[in-house]
């Protein structure tokens, strides 16, 4: 049986629905919903620290045409302090997102584990106990990537690519349609180029498991595979199944070739293409300095990749509030009455015979049949 991986997850089309039942996880953050908001305070922070970044380097470069070196080091030490203030912010919003989500997590996990616990048989006729596991295991995983990690890149990645376009605006006009007409596309392309080369990733990796099930099967029933000398018949079995890994991981390899000739050609193209359009524009007296041109660049290496992350953060989120709707799906099953703990004080021994008198079960599954009259 193949494993039950993490790209396996269905995802959930995010609408205002959905949103809505994925924000009842900070129901269970209780008095930890503060650290969530003040991480988001860090994270804008550090964004607004790493948009500095760009436009101070380029400052930077102008002070070698200028030839102002007092300036150089002002902007050098404003660098330096930049580059501490989002280490700092940095520490803290990891911190304060990483709290808040074991805390809620850890309370979401002994929700779930009570209701589950609590459920009538005839829940339990009707689910496999692999399935409630994933629930516990995977999808709880899922949301401890997304929570802790994912959203706040995502947030991050959001306003990289709002504050850079707007920086570039206010550099050259000019030079943001130009790159807006080419990189973006570039980006998103090469995104679901790396999407279909995964999908041949994950076909090897099914074939893979699926060929160790015909070991663990042969090995473990090698009696039988004895008893009715079947040896040739497994081993052809397994040689079938090798040459299908090979075949799908050649060609997945070929894909990955054309993806690496389409990194080089297409993106590194597009970089060619923004520098020689700004040096034309620099030359024409459109853009001020060598300085803006190099802040350009920045801006612009940053707003691909963040083009290039998002949509994938994207897929996380998705998968996230498809978890998230699977797990309160069980947490909403009504459970059955059951007795309070009970205190060892008042546990008594019992002495004498015991009897049954008009006692009578039925499995909730098959009600018309009584197991014991």
């Amino acid at each position: 049986m193949a494993r039950f991986q993490e790209n396996d997850l269905p995802k959930a089309k995010l609408n205002s629905n959905s949103l809505q039942k994925a924000l009842r996880i900070f129901k269970y953050a209780k008095n930890h919903k503060w650290k969530f908001f003040l991480g988001l305070i860090f994270l804008f922070l550090t964004s607004a620290t790493a948009l500095a970044f760009p436009k101070l380097m380029g400052m930077l470069v102008d002070c070698v045409t200028n030839k102002d070196l007092s300036k150089a080091n002002e902007i050098a030490l404003g660098l330096m302090v930049i580059l501490t203030l989002q280490a700092i912010f940095s520490f803290f919003r990891i911190s304060l997102f990483v709290n808040f989500t074991e805390n809620s997590l850890s309370n979401i996990r002994f929700a779930l584990y009570e209701n589950l616990i609590k459920l009538p048989m005839s829940f339990y006729s009707q689910k496999r106990v692999g399935e409630l596991n994933s629930r516990i295991s995977a999808d709880i995983s899922q949301l401890q990537d997304t929570f802790s990690t994912t959203i706040a890149e995502f947030l991050r990645q959001f306003i990289l690519i709002i504050g850079g376009f707007v920086i570039l605006g206010s550099i050259s006009p000019k030079l943001t349609l130009m790159m807006l007409a080419i990189v973006p596309i570039v980006a998103v392309a090469a995104v679901i180029f790396g999407r279909f080369i995964r999908k041949y990733g994950k076909k090897t990796q099914d074939k893979v498991a699926e060929s160790q099930v015909i070991v663990e099967e042969t090995l473990q029933g090698i009696s039988n595979v004895k008893a009715f000398a079947n040896e040739w018949y497994e081993i052809q079995r397994y040689k079938n199944k090798i040459r299908e890994i090979v075949k799908i991981a050649i060609k997945g390899g070929q894909y990955r070739g054309y993806f690496a000739s389409f990194i080089i050609l297409c993106l590194f193209g597009c970089v060619v293409a923004v520098v020689w359009y700004g040096i034309t524009l620099t030359i024409k007296g459109e853009v001020e300095g060598v300085g803006d041109l190099i802040s350009f660049v920045l801006y612009t290496t940053f707003i691909g990749a963040s083009f290039g992350g998002i949509a994938e953060m994207y897929a996380q989120i998705q998968k996230a509030v498809g978890a998230t709707e699977r797990v309160f799906e069980l947490l909403e099953e009504t459970p059955e009455e059951i007795n309070a703990k009970p205190r060892l004080s008042a546990v008594e021994k019992i002495k004498g015979n015991v009897a049954f008198n008009n006692v009578a079960f039925s499995y909730p599954s098959r009600k018309e049949v009584q197991v014991l009259k």
